[in-house]
Formats: C-alpha cells, structure tokens, sequence
C-alpha cells in the first residue's frame, strides 16, 4: 500500500487499495487504510503522507454499491464507521497529508479527500457527493464540504448529487491545484517536500488546533489555543525556529 519517494525517505505515499479500474471502496479498503495510516503516524520518521489512487484511471469512483446494497441497518451503520476511521485520521494524523487526485474522486473518497490537509488534482479530476442519487445521505466528513467551500455551494452538490470538474472545483476551493496528469505525482512530492525542514510537533499541533476550530466554539477553540500555544514554548522549537530566521539560517528541529 506504501512506497517511499526516492528523493527523500521521509515522504510516503499511501495508495488507497479497491476493486476494478475505477478503485471502488469497500470495507477491507478502509480498514486496511485505516491501520497504514495508525502505521505511519507511529514512525518518527515520516514527514508528510501523499494519499492517492491505485492504477492509473481513478481516485476511486467511491464505495462499492455491490456491498452496500442488500445491507440491513446495523450492517450500514458498521460499514460507515469504517470509512469514517481513516477520514478521521487523515484529518487528525499528526503529519500533514496531500491528497494526489486522478479522475474520478466520488462519494466516499471525496470525504477522504476533504480530510487530508491539501489537495492536487488533474485536468481530468471529476468530483461530488452523488449519495443522494443512490438512495443515501452524504455523512461523516462530508461535514468538511460546507467549511471547503461554502455552505451554498455544500448544499447545492449535497442536495442534486452534481458532480464538478477540476477547474470548477479550484474556483470553489474544493481543492488548491489544477495540474496536467503526468505532472500530479511531482507536484505532489514537491508539496510535501516542504514539510520536510519543518518540526514535525508543530506540525502535529497547528494540525491539531484546526480539528479543534472545526469542532468547538469560537470561546472554547480560542482557550485550547492559547494553551496549545503556551505548551509548545515548553519545547525547543520556538527558540531554535526563530533564531535560525533571524540568523538567516535553516532551522535544526531534529527528529521533533
């Protein structure tokens, strides 16, 4: 599921395993995502993660309706906590995730998508939520579109199960780059590569305090904050990130 980026081992590359060209998800997708991601984040020595689709025709074209027809409730209800496990990861890991999207990016993977920290597509991404037109509510991180891209929009596609292209999803934020298909891996490796130099804990925490500002109040998310902020300057990292800026230097974060 897993490769190293040649240019530097710290970037790895997780590719979302399902079935078919268009990479349709099932329950053993998101489990076994789910474990490489708890994997990862264990390893001081990954940096940043490029989340992207197996074979060269789709993202994934969203879960597999061949599982999920013929489910009673409870069945349902276990199936989409499973997904919900690596969403929910992708969004609080405390290294940052690229999401590198080709083709179709639907349903379920574009709830993966939204959690992961920035997001590439090609010129032939094709995205949406089209839960509705199959008979189900978009849930779990769907909760992420209305944030991306505004609560109009987010009902709009909620709502009509319309999908976009990649061009109309940069003008509405949905994601942070348009680029040619043989160029999207690049991009996305020199994306992450910025992480590289980086504290790895900062990171961690900057990640952390924007789960908190999508989950708490303005009151409650302004007091994690702040003691997040206090906490860091028990650490190493503000003294030697600043000196090494006004030294005109590389900052030395070390393994942290």
């Amino acid at each position: 599921m897993t490769g190293m980026n040649d240019a530097h081992p710290g970037v790895v590359v997780t590719r979302l395993e399902g079935r078919g060209p268009l990479n349709l998800m099932g329950r053993e997708s998101f489990v076994a995502l789910k474990l490489e991601l708890d994997r990862l984040e264990q390893d001081r020595s990954v940096r940043a993660v490029i989340l992207a689709g197996s074979g060269d025709r789709a993202f994934s074209a969203g879960v597999d309706l061949y599982q999920m027809k013929d489910m009673d409730s409870v069945q349902a209800e276990s199936f989409i906590i499973a997904l919900h496990g690596p969403a929910r990861k992708l969004l609080t890991m405390a290294v940052p995730t690229v999401a590198a999207i080709r083709g179709p990016c639907l349903g379920g993977a574009l709830e993966l998508v939204l959690a992961c920290d920035i997001r590439i597509a090609t010129e032939d991404a094709v995205m949406g939520l089209p839960e509705v037109r199959v008979g189900i509510p978009s849930v779990i991180e769907a909760s992420l579109l209305p944030p991306t891209i505004g609560l109009g929009r987010a009902r709009r596609l909620l709502l009509t199960g319309e999908t976009v292209t990649a061009s109309e999803a940069l003008a509405m934020g949905m994601v942070d780059r348009v680029v040619p298909v043989d160029s999207l891996m690049n991009v996305a490796h020199e994306t992450a590569n910025q992480f590289l130099g980086m504290s790895r804990d900062v990171l961690a925490s900057q990640k952390e305090i924007v789960a908190k500002w999508l989950e708490l109040g303005e009151e409650e998310s302004a007091a994690y904050t702040i003691k997040e902020f206090a906490r860091i300057f028990t650490t190493p990292h503000p003294h030697e990130g600043m000196s090494a800026f006004l030294e005109r230097r590389e900052p030395d974060f070390g393994g942290g």
